[in-house]
């Protein structure tokens, strides 16, 4: 087992600096940034609005998440949306400090404050709420509605950097994508090198303006990772604060 883990993470950093060394060289040779950029600082209001869209979206997927939590908690902790939703936050932080996202369970549950002996009776009850095939398909259909907002925004967002593709071609790219940076194993920090390589590699099959494609996957990484964090931030400090009230 030791063993197997070794492997997975030699394979992840491995890819990522496949998929960094990948990245930067196409970056590189580039040659034609004066109208990459003339482009991108003149995008017109259809852009702009694209973009304001796929930033709204990020408290709609969110929120999707936040409800499949709360359904994978029912029958066996009474939690409500809200709480659900800053829990989901939680496990997001924890997840982006640890490797390969192992800490975001672990963070949502440590956010939910019960004792060692409150999670062994809970974890003996979530046994038979697996066995409920109808729970596990409202979850499934819930992470398949948060799957196609996350294709949703990255449509929008290549779109405002200018990279117009038909419904079939993004449906397709996009798909190819998110399996591609899915099964591949990574690191939370490298994140833009593996994504910013499979993107280059999968989206310049339709299109030559690589730095649009760099630019639209950091855009994707920033609105999705980044934001999330400083919501926690803002947990914390809310926390903070009402404990000070308090005293």
């Amino acid at each position: 087992m030791r063993m197997r883990n070794k492997i997975v993470v030699i394979v992840g950093w491995v890819c990522t600096c496949a998929a960094l060394v990948y990245f930067i060289e196409k970056l590189r040779n580039y040659d034609n940034y004066d109208a990459f950029w003339q482009s991108f600082l003149s995008a017109n209001g259809t852009q702009c609005l694209s973009l304001l869209f796929a930033v709204i979206l990020l408290p709609c997927q969110l929120l999707i998440e936040s409800r499949k939590w709360q359904m994978m908690l029912v029958g066996l902790v009474p939690v409500s949306l809200r709480d659900a939703f800053w829990q989901v936050i939680y496990g997001h932080v924890a997840a982006f400090v640890t490797p390969y996202r192992i800490g975001e369970y672990p963070g949502r549950l440590l956010r939910m404050g019960y004792s060692f002996e409150q999670w062994q009776s809970f974890i003996g009850t979530w046994r038979d709420w697996i066995k409920d095939w109808r729970k596990w398909l409202q979850v499934l259909l819930l992470h398949l509605s948060r799957y196609a907002v996350w294709m949703l925004q990255l449509w929008l967002i290549l779109s405002f950097c200018g990279i117009e593709l038909s419904p079939l071609e993004a449906f397709v790219a996009i798909v190819s994508y998110y399996f591609c940076i899915t099964i591949m194993p990574s690191l939370p920090a490298a994140d833009v090198a593996l994504k910013g390589g499979w993107a280059v590699l999968i989206f310049s099959r339709f299109t030559d303006n690589i730095p649009a494609i760099a630019v639209a996957v950091t855009l994707v990484w920033c609105i999705n990772t980044v934001f999330p964090l400083f919501l926690s931030f803002f947990m914390v400090r809310r926390k903070d604060m009402g404990s000070t009230e308090a005293e």
